[in-house]
C-alpha cells in the first residue's frame, strides 16, 4: 500500500460504502478499497481503530487520522482539510449512484415480488424500471471503464 493513499475499509454488504466511494471519486481522491472479509490484516486494523468493533466504512488517511462511519459532511470537511475539492454531484451522477445502491436494488426486487403476488401492475412495472435502469447504468459504466 502506498503511504500517500487513503485506505477505505469496507465490506460488500455495507450500505454506506457506495456513498463514501462516490464522494471520494467526486473529489478525485486516489484511494484503495480493502474488503475486511477477505483480508485478515485489514479486519484486525479496523478492530484496532474501532476499539474491537468491525465498523465500516472506516477510512485511514495519510496523516494518520481515521474516520469511522462518517457523515458526508465529516468526510467532505476532512477531504477539504487535505486539499481536495469535492465537486457537487451532477443529476446523472446522482441518478447512477442512487439506482446502483444496494437498498434501491432490494426495493426494486421487493416491488416486483409484491406486484406479482398482489397482481398490482404499476408496482411490478416500478420494480422492473428501477432494476432495469440500475443494470443498464452498471453495464454502461463497465463498458466506459473498459474503453479507457
Amino acid at each position: 500500500m502506498e503511504e500517500n493513499k487513503i485506505i477505505l475499509y469496507g465490506r460488500p454488504a455495507c450500505a454506506m460504502v457506495p456513498s463514501v466511494q462516490n464522494t471520494l471519486k467526486r473529489a478525485g481522491v486516489v484511494y484503495e478499497y480493502v474488503d475486511i472479509y477477505n483480508v485478515l490484516e485489514a479486519r484486525e486494523r479496523v478492530r484496532e481503530i474501532n476499539h474491537g468493533y468491525e465498523s465500516v466504512p472506516t477510512l485511514a488517511f495519510p496523516d494518520g487520522s481515521t474516520l469511522t462511519e462518517p457523515s458526508m459532511g465529516q468526510l467532505q470537511a476532512k477531504l477539504q482539510s487535505l486539499g481536495y475539492e469535492v465537486r457537487s454531484p451532477t443529476l446523472m451522477g446522482w441518478l447512477q449512484h442512487t439506482l446502483q445502491h444496494p437498498i434501491v436494488r432490494a426495493a426494486g426486487v421487493l416491488c416486483i415480488a409484491i406486484g406479482m403476488i398482489s397482481e398490482t401492475n404499476w408496482l411490478l412495472l416500478a420494480g422492473v424500471v428501477v432494476l432495469g435502469l440500475g443494470l443498464l447504468i452498471g453495464r454502461l459504466r463497465a463498458s466506459t471503464f473498459r474503453r479507457k
